[in-house]
């Protein structure tokens, strides 16, 4: 008879080899040592054997859980007898609770031959949760039972060792990483005439990774026909996002003083800016995050084309520090 819908069962299944090497054939028989467990509340009881087959090699046989919820007693053993065909048979204690699931395979409870000396160990039911047990005592307790006569205030100043030596001064980042400073200089001057198309300037140029996110700053060193000015901007790889602003002089200057312009433009959007014939100090700032692996770039050209040149003088440099 099936066990009643709810009633907490293990099913026992097999899928061994017979001995002479085709399909395990035979029976297996469970014998709880309880000789009738009971569940007053349902009105059942559960008693005698429980026997099952290997059919084509498969074996699977149902039987109630050793701690089944509602039944009484709990905790036993079962007997597991085998009894294939034309093999020798065994027979070995097994404990099956809920703890194994409600499947398990006959081969991980079965023990290996007596000769071999081991034996699957098959895991109860979880004890009870022991009693908490005493505080322990405290660092300052273990102190003063060690022999220690001070306070506790006294104790743990006494924690603090004395000051050590100064360290070696760490070494800086180098490289594109995070936290590192490149710096590239501009050796010679460089000029432009009579061109309003932007160029990368022969130097100040530096390379960047996709996803980098860069502080940048330069000071360029111009001068030139009052009347071209200079055209310029930072350019970054291709979906490089980001602000810069050129810190420079604004439009038609003749002697270096004039508003400001801070205005924040987009990487490689191009700006005029006014310069002279003495010369001036442009000063372009930014945080551009690289779109993809390329170099960050100081571009430049006449504002309004001149037969004079534009000069982009020696000693100007630009500075890209990693910042993400």
């Amino acid at each position: 008879m099936a066990l009643p819908d709810g009633a907490q069962a293990i099913t026992i299944i097999d899928s061994r080899t017979h001995p002479d090497g085709g399909p395990m054939r035979g029976r297996v028989i469970l014998r709880p040592a309880a000789a009738v467990v009971a569940n007053p509340t349902a009105g059942h009881t559960v008693q005698g054997d429980a026997e099952g087959r290997w059919v084509a090699g498969e074996l699977s046989l149902t039987v109630l859980a050793a701690d089944a919820e509602g039944y009484d007693p709990t905790g036993y053993t079962h007997l597991v007898m085998e009894r294939p065909d034309d093999a020798a048979p065994r027979d070995y204690p097994v404990l099956l609770t809920t703890a194994l699931g409600p499947e398990v395979d006959l081969a991980t409870l079965a023990p290996t031959e007596p000769r071999d000396g081991t034996y699957v160990l098959v895991p109860g039911p979880p004890g009870d949760d022991g009693e908490d047990g005493a505080p322990g005592a405290s660092a300052y307790q273990l102190a003063v039972a060690g022999g220690y006569l001070g306070s506790q205030a006294q104790w743990i100043a006494s924690l603090k060792g004395a000051k050590g030596d100064k360290g070696d001064a760490g070494t800086p980042p180098t490289g594109d990483t995070v936290g590192a400073t490149r710096t590239v200089d501009k050796p010679t001057d460089e000029q432009v005439v009579s061109s309003l198309a932007l160029q990368d300037d022969d130097h100040l140029t530096l390379p960047v990774t996709a996803g980098g996110r860069y502080a940048i700053d330069a000071m360029l060193t111009v001068d030139g026909d009052p009347a071209a000015d200079l055209l310029l901007t930072l350019a970054a790889p291709p979906g490089s996002t980001g602000h810069w602003t050129p810190g420079a002089i604004t439009l038609g200057v003749s002697d270096g003083t004039g508003s400001i312009r801070l205005t924040r433009y987009a990487p490689g959007a191009p700006i005029g800016v006014g310069i002279t014939a003495a010369g001036l100090i442009v000063a372009p700032l930014g945080t551009i995050t690289a779109g993809a692996t390329g170099a960050i770039t100081v571009q430049w050209a006449q504002n309004v084309s001149s037969a004079t040149p534009t000069i982009l003088r020696a000693g100007s440099w630009l500075r890209v520090t990693r910042t993400a």
